[in-house]
C-alpha cells in the first residue's frame, strides 16, 4: 500500500485537489486507488447544501489521478514532476451517488500507451457497487520549467 506521502512523490496533485488517499495495489498496467469521502471536503457546502453528493467530475478526476500514479510509476518520476493532461473522456456513466462517509475504490486499467499518450479505463466503486465508469486519454509529460 502507498500512503498520501508516497502518492505525492509520484503525482503533482496537492491539498484539496489530491483525490487519492491510498494506492492499495498497482503494477505497470493497472491499480486500485482509494479516496475516503469526507464531509469537510471543499465541494460539500455547495453540492448540495444539506445533502452533499460528490460531483461526478471529481469522481472521474480521482480515477485520472490513480491513472497518473500508474503511468508515472511506469515511466519514472520524482516529487510530482510529471503532469497529465486530459485529451479525451468517453463513455462516462454514473450509476449511484457518492456521499460523505463512503470509501471510493478507484479501479484503473491501462488500455494503450504510445509515446506520451496513455488511454485508461476506470471504474469507481463503493461497497462493491459500481458508481462511475469512464474511458479517458491523457498526455503525460514533464512539468514545464518556470
Amino acid at each position: 500500500m502507498v500512503n498520501a506521502e508516497g502518492i505525492e512523490k509520484v503525482i503533482p496533485h496537492r491539498g484539496a485537489m489530491r483525490l487519492v488517499d491510498e494506492i492499495r495495489e498497482f503494477n505497470e498496467t493497472s491499480g486500485v486507488g482509494i479516496h475516503y469521502v469526507r464531509d469537510d471536503e471543499f465541494w460539500c457546502a455547495g453540492h448540495f447544501p444539506g445533502k452533499p453528493i460528490m460531483p461526478g467530475v471529481l469522481q472521474v478526476e480521482a480515477l485520472a489521478q490513480t491513472a497518473c500514479f500508474i503511468a508515472f510509476s511506469k515511466i519514472g518520476t520524482k516529487d510530482g514532476q510529471n503532469l497529465g493532461y486530459f485529451t479525451t473522456m468517453e463513455k462516462i456513466k454514473f450509476s449511484h451517488m457518492v456521499l460523505p462517509g463512503d470509501v471510493l475504490e478507484l479501479h484503473v486499467e491501462l488500455i494503450m500507451s504510445k509515446m506520451r499518450l496513455y488511454k485508461f479505463h476506470g471504474i469507481a466503486m463503493v461497497s462493491g457497487k459500481k458508481v462511475a465508469e469512464a474511458t479517458f486519454t491523457a498526455i503525460m509529460e514533464p512539468r514545464p520549467e518556470r
